[in-house]
């Protein structure tokens, strides 16, 4: 005779959850509010770096040193990326203006613990949509 395995009556499983915010005023400024503060602090991050590489190039000249023009260019170099990093910043602040009032927009994904229990409804499914409106969910839809 084959033994049968500890028999449960309850189960927790890990299921996906995909976030979904409606696009509002509300939500439209406390957006732009996040992306403007990183272009503040990468204008901040330039400011000090065209400081420091003002003192190091000044100090190279005064020195004569032989590289003075291959440091320039590699601290110009570097500067450039960090323009490009804050224009991308720039690009996502003009996207946050063009969002349609009312449509919904991916905000993000996450993780849930659910319990299933013997004699539920299942489909195997355990994906599911939360749709949020101001901080506030509004739905909860089966993907």
């Amino acid at each position: 005779s084959k033994k049968r395995g500890y028999k449960m009556e309850e189960l927790q499983i890990l299921g996906k959850v995909f976030f979904k915010q409606i696009v509002t005023d509300g939500y439209k400024q406390k957006t732009a509010a996040e992306i403007q503060k990183q272009i503040d602090e990468i204008d901040e991050q330039l400011a000090d770096y065209d400081k420091k590489m003002s003192k190091t190039m000044t100090e190279l000249t005064l020195k004569a040193h032989p590289q003075t023009e291959a440091i320039r260019s590699q601290l110009n170099a570097e500067r450039e990326k960090i323009l490009l990093y804050k224009e991308q910043f720039n690009k996502a602040l003009g996207a946050v203006d063009d969002l349609v009032m009312g449509s919904e927009v991916e905000a993000g994904d996450g993780e849930f613990i659910t319990t299933v229990k013997v004699g539920d409804s299942f489909s195997g499914n355990t994906k599911y949509e939360l749709v949020i409106e101001d901080d506030i969910i509004k739905e909860i839809r089966q993907k």
